[in-house]
């Protein structure tokens, strides 16, 4: 009996400093921030960079200045990163601004029947980010009164050598919400000014971290 109850108390023993190690453990993984997750395309460093926004006719009469908008955003958000010393974008310049390149698309329609490598050598830039959307809403697709901001789209980047375009990344599917928390069926009172900025942003942001390296949010 005396052997048994030795036996107990040490395995007693092992199991309490397994349960301490296991807290231990995971306290420290808390503890750690979380990893940087890096960019997908690291090629702008020492370019000059330009962001066109693709949308279909029914986008655009709903969303007028989308094209406008998001491209600022997305640039905002890359010279945002480049000011906090983003070595990806060390020496890029964003030299032709989104409303020249919105304008370039109102001026020739003739190129949405183009692919987008022959005519990014036409906007002066040595990489093109591209855009495709293929949903933006405000509303809630269960109920009209309800707010919940939803933009979708394929991201890619064209190349420009010796005055030759070329796809070299590209990414679907890329997709954001607002609020993004927000129960599926929406929210009420948020108004569509407040959820239109809030999926432009949250779209925006999603698009820059295909480039520069970013942290979760815990």
């Amino acid at each position: 009996m005396r052997i048994v109850r030795v036996v107990f108390h040490f395995s007693f023993f092992v199991f309490l400093l397994h349960l301490s190690g296991c807290g231990v453990l995971g306290w420290a993984a808390h503890a750690m921030p979380p990893a940087t997750v890096q960019p997908k395309y690291t090629g702008f460093a020492n370019q000059s960079v330009g962001i066109m926004i693709w949308a279909d006719r029914g986008l655009r009469i709903d969303w007028p200045n989308l094209q406008i908008d998001l491209a600022n955003a997305v640039q905002k958000k890359l010279v945002e990163a480049q000011q906090g010393k983003a070595k990806v974008l060390l020496g890029t310049k964003f030299d032709v601004q989104p409303a020249s390149i919105v304008r370039y698309q109102q001026d020739h329609p003739e190129i949405e029947s183009q692919p987008v490598a022959e005519v990014a050598p036409k906007l002066g830039v040595t990489r093109l980010i591209y855009v495709e959307m293929e949903d933006f809403a405000t509303r809630s697709d269960m109920a009209v009164e309800l707010f919940r901001g939803q933009a979708k789209g394929t991201v890619r980047v064209i190349e420009v050598e010796n005055g030759t375009g070329k796809v070299v990344f590209e990414q679907a599917n890329v997709t954001a919400t607002y609020p993004p928390k927000a129960p599926r069926e929406g929210l009420p009172t948020i108004g569509d000014a407040r959820t239109y900025a809030g999926t432009i942003d949250a779209f925006s942001t999603e698009i820059a971290h295909l480039f520069v390296p970013w942290t979760p949010e815990e």
